[in-house]
């Protein structure tokens, strides 16, 4: 009987770009004319995102936009600020060259500085960080079954995930929204801080429909030194196509703010008591369909001589879709002399993944950053970094976290005049991945004008088999096949203890 292979797909995973690059920050600004001069800098933010990406052969293209807000104490005593975007771009080399890589991008700032050259004119300084990780999926034809001339297969399954790829989609959120009776009517908006995350994803044939929240935390002045905070959540409906994505796929959603503005709105008799709310985000969805890989990792043929080679493949398999809160509660001194805070926000600024015995950690690095009343009346602007772990809970052994968090919403209070209460809920989406090693083989030949020398005389043997030994390693030894084996001990199992055995040789 002539030989017969069958083969079948095995999807490979593998990582194209996993590293951080580094993109400086220059911007020499003047501020608008609406805008008071400057008497005392309080804060420079930096607010990147990455707003284009294009692979093209060997490298990988990206586009961004730095938006640059400076808080500053200006001539009426009051909190003002200036806002300026800086775009950039950075080409990163791949590994090897993919039409469609899925991306996770992650950018931070790594430092800013900021100095008044004078009353108008602002020179800022800083450099991002964009942690940069590309994975390609290509398919592979492997043999998985055979027959004919003798040939016997060692043949391996093991839990997988194709990766299908991503999908990225912008939704425009435009509300006018009231002020909450009570509140000041609004002078001017100081600050702005937003924050987009999943709450409900429902996977359906090719598609993923999510409903979001968008959380806005906004600091408004009232009056010149007077100021006012005010708290919105509005709905957000985005449907993100992806073919291949069914109920059982594993899918990551990530949603990020790209931009936010509030413009005060006068109501009928002139009161500044409405905001015109107008912002992007943006949805980032991937997914993996998990299947069983099937595989031959060894052969031999009991007529003729067989020949074939090997080589080491990796096979990824998601474990699970991480989409959980991570409370934070911490207690900080007031700083010395502050009579009170003005605002307060947090800002996740690193999300690294650790390993440790009973599971995967995500290392998370917190921001706090305030404006803050001095006994003097002044205003001041002072930060804290506060470093937190939090544990995932996981069956699967080696399983690596690959996620982004980020910060959705905090609140504070003073207590005892000297310790500051602060309360954070962190948002963190994202993966755990198992990696796997599969040897495969290939270019398998059966010689049929080489009758193969019997390995041991024909007849029937007892072996007294070690506990490390498998029923194929003992067939392969013999020339024999392991339904020979099993048919001569029924009760045979691959049990880890020493054990005698019949092995017919034909």
């Amino acid at each position: 009987m002539e030989l017969k292979l069958t083969r079948q797909p095995l999807f490979i995973n593998e990582p194209l770009i996993d590293q951080k690059v580094e993109q400086p920050i220059e911007c020499d600004a003047l501020l608008p004319d609406y805008c008071p001069d400057i008497v005392r800098i309080l804060k420079c933010s930096v607010a990147p995102t990455v707003t284009g990406r294009r692979a093209s052969p060997g490298k990988l293209e990206l586009e961004g936009m730095a938006v640059i807000t400076v808080y500053y104490i200006s001539t009426g005593d009051g909190i003002a600020h200036g806002e300026y975007k800086v775009p950039f771009s950075r080409i990163v080399e791949m590994k090897a060259d993919h039409p469609a890589p899925v991306l996770s991008l992650s950018p931070r700032v790594d430092y800013v500085n900021c100095r008044a050259v004078n009353q108008r004119r602002l020179d800022i300084r800083g450099a991002l960080v964009i942690g940069v990780r590309a994975t390609g999926s290509r398919e592979e034809q492997v043999t998985a079954e055979g027959e004919g001339m003798g040939l016997q297969l060692k043949r391996e399954q093991a839990d997988a995930s194709r990766l299908l790829g991503q999908c990225a989609r912008e939704s425009h959120v435009t509300e006018r929204v009231d002020l909450p009776h009570g509140k000041p009517p609004v002078q001017a908006i100081v600050r702005v801080g937003a924050a987009a995350q999943a709450v409900e994803v429902k996977q359906v044939a090719g598609k993923a429909v999510i409903r979001g929240e968008l959380t806005l935390h906004i600091l408004y002045q009232s009056a010149p030194g007077e100021f006012g905070q005010l708290d919105y959540t509005l709905p957000t409906n985005t449907i993100c196509e992806l073919d291949g994505l069914t109920e059982e796929s594993v899918c990551d959603v990530w949603q990020q703010v790209t931009s936010v503005t509030a413009e005060p709105a006068a109501t009928e008799d002139g009161e500044y008591r409405c905001l015109s709310i107008d912002a992007l985000v943006e949805s980032q969805v991937r997914g993996w369909q998990p299947y069983t890989a099937r595989y031959c990792s060894d052969c031999y043929s009991t007529s003729n001589l067989c020949t074939f080679r090997t080589r080491t493949a990796s096979i990824s398999r998601v474990c699970r879709a991480v989409r959980e809160t991570v409370s934070c509660k911490e207690t900080i001194p007031l700083p010395e002399k502050a009579e009170s805070v003005v605002d307060l926000w947090c800002e996740v600024i690193g999300a690294e993944p650790r390993s440790e015995s009973g599971g995967p950690v995500a290392a998370l690095r917190l921001a706090v950053s305030m404006f803050a009343r001095m006994e003097d009346g002044q205003i001041y602007y002072f930060d804290k970094v506060l470093e937190l772990s939090h544990k995932l809970p996981c069956d699967a052994e080696g399983a690596v976290l690959e996620a982004r968090a980020s910060c959705q919403g905090c609140g504070w209070s003073v207590s005892g005049g000297t310790d500051l209460e602060i309360r954070c809920d962190i948002q963190l989406c994202g993966v755990l991945l198992c990696q796997g090693r599969a040897a495969l083989l290939e270019d398998i030949q059966v010689d049929e004008g080489k009758a193969k020398e019997d390995a041991a005389p024909r007849g029937l043997y007892l072996y007294l088999a070690d506990p490390e030994e498998t029923l194929w390693d003992i067939a392969k030894r013999y020339n024999t096949n392991i339904d020979r084996i099993t048919g001569e001990n029924p009760e045979e199992t691959e049990a880890q203890q020493r054990r005698l055995l019949l092995i017919p040789v034909l």
